[in-house]
Order: C-alpha cells, then sequence, then structure tokens
C-alpha cells in the first residue's frame, strides 16, 4: 500500500482551484481513496455540493469521485474534510 500526507490543489470543472491538505491511500490494485481537509471554513458554500473533480499533487493529476456530498465533519468552526474515491491513475 502506498500513501501521501501533504499538500494539494482540488481543480473543479469550472475552473476554481481550492488548498488542501490530503491524506490518500493507494492498494496494490491500484485504486486510490482518502479525505482532503480544507483549513478555510469560509470555502464550505463553494465545496458543499462537489461530486468530482481533479487533484493536483507535485505536477500530477488524478480524477476522484465524492460519493456522498454530505460527509462533512459537525463542526462548523473546524476544518472540513471530504472523502474521496479515486478514478484512474493516482496522483502521487
Amino acid at each position: 500500500m502506498t500513501t501521501y500526507k501533504g499538500d494539494a490543489t482540488l481543480l473543479v470543472e469550472d475552473g476554481r482551484k481550492f488548498d488542501a491538505e490530503a491524506d490518500l491511500t493507494k492498494d496494490s490494485s491500484g485504486s486510490w481513496r482518502g479525505t482532503l481537509t480544507f483549513r478555510d471554513t469560509t470555502l464550505f458554500r463553494a465545496l458543499l455540493n462537489i461530486s468530482d473533480g481533479h487533484l493536483l499533487i507535485g505536477g500530477k493529476t488524478g480524477e476522484f469521485i465524492r460519493p456522498d456530498t454530505s460527509d462533512w465533519t459537525a463542526n462548523p468552526a473546524g476544518p472540513r474534510v471530504m472523502r474521496i474515491l479515486g478514478s484512474g491513475e493516482a496522483p502521487f
């Protein structure tokens, strides 16, 4: 299993970019998944309904889906955490 913990950029279809902290794993079959943490709580409305996108890590991109858009942590003052499932090559 391969892991990545560090900086990432969420790229959405309309061209917006959001800085995140990624905590990702990739298994021996190449499937990858994990979480993205957003420290800027003012981004909540912009990120609320994102169901897919691209993740940029060190110049490499990977596509993902977000199967549950209601998966935000309950703490409105704390960081927001999004769960993702990779689709295709992992960006790490």
